[in-house]
């Protein structure tokens, strides 16, 4: 797994890939159609919902809160 800076932990964290449709789903709806969902992870630090893409920090979001339903 990649280590990469997470904007969100404050530290460099190790990313793995996208998890499932969801994540896959979430992402494509926020990039533009061109992007190639395997150039994003996310991290993989507990709680933390950080997705971006390899290599580009500032290419990325924060997946929503999980429904606590």
């Amino acid at each position: 797994m990649p280590k990469m800076p997470c904007p969100n932990c404050g530290s460099s964290e190790e990313f793995e890939p996208l998890r499932d449709d969801k994540e896959r789903a979430h992402v494509r709806e926020h990039k533009p159609k061109w992007a190639r969902l395997n150039a994003y992870y996310r991290c993989s630090r507990g709680s933390c919902r950080r997705y971006q893409r390899r290599g580009d920090v500032k290419d990325g979001g924060t997946f929503p809160e999980p429904d606590s339903k």
